[in-house]
């Protein structure tokens, strides 16, 4: 027999020993790892994309408060899902194969941002007012300060007003929290007037005060410049805000949907297997 035919039936008998032990060692470790992307999948998916969309008005929340720091009210800025343990790793995927998805979101807290912002300049306005037709010490509570004889509360007193601003033009109807009121109190021997609006926003031994503030409230709510550009501003939160909270939360449900169809994500991450 010749050299050739040898190895003709030499490679004959190993081809198909070759060939089972590739797929038996190859094809354990392939279904392996196939299961292991399976999971991570379904562990950010369930982790972070779902409770992501859920908690969207968390992180983007429309809000103006004050900030001791400046001494003026701040919009409150956007955030990023940080307290979502993996996120991170899903940001890492979203980066490298759905970069549209993370674009919708970074629109979307730029809208978020540049709202507060502009709620921050009215509420300001509107507390400077009050300090200055008030004419009382600013209290702001913090456990351990005791709370002053005379004070008001203008963080608070301006949301109030604002939010009734805000609740009458659609729905015409006055004081949806409630009507503020002039509330007297008894400490030791001494005779307070609290303006009372759902809390106590405000205390004066005069109860002339009292009842001058709450004329200043209702001329503030009656101020039609003011009216409208809470309105604008609020027109705006629906076609801008909104719209863009919209655009990110259907991106994210496609792929949230596409997952539990049983595709995996895409991309790679430092715990991708």
């Amino acid at each position: 027999m010749e050299l050739a035919e040898i190895l003709s039936i030499l490679s004959l008998v190993a081809s198909p020993i070759v060939s089972f032990l590739v797929a038996r060692f190859y094809g354990e470790r392939w279904v392996e790892t196939a299961r292991r992307r399976r999971e991570h999948s379904v562990k950010l998916n369930e982790g972070v994309l779902k409770p992501w969309i859920s908690k969207v008005g968390e992180y983007c929340k429309i809000d103006a408060v004050y900030s001791r720091e400046t001494d003026q009210m701040m919009g409150v800025e956007p955030k990023d899902p940080t307290d979502l343990e993996f996120f991170n790793a899903a940001r890492s995927h979203l980066e490298l194969k759905y970069p549209n998805i993370l674009k919708a979101w970074e629109e979307l807290k730029l809208a978020t941002s540049d709202h507060n912002k502009e709620r921050a300049i009215i509420l300001e306005r509107i507390r400077k007012l009050v300090l200055e037709e008030t004419k009382k010490p600013c209290y702001y509570w913090s456990p351990g300060i005791e709370t002053p004889d005379e004070y008001v509360r203008p963080d608070e007193l301006v949301q109030h007003i604002y939010q009734e601003i805000e609740w009458r033009e659609p729905n015409k109807r006055k004081w949806a929290g409630g009507t503020p009121y002039v509330q007297p109190t008894m400490s030791g021997n001494k005779q307070f007037y609290h303006l009372t609006w759902n809390s106590t926003l405000m205390e004066s031994l005069d109860k002339k005060d009292v009842e001058k503030a709450i004329l200043l409230i209702n001329s503030i709510i009656d101020t039609a410049k003011l009216r409208d550009e809470v309105k604008d501003l609020k027109k705006r939160e629906s076609e801008v805000y909104k719209t863009k909270w919209q655009n990110f939360e259907t991106k994210m449900k496609e792929l949230v949907e596409s997952i539990e169809l049983g595709n995996n994500l895409q991309g790679t991450c430092r715990f991708c297997p």
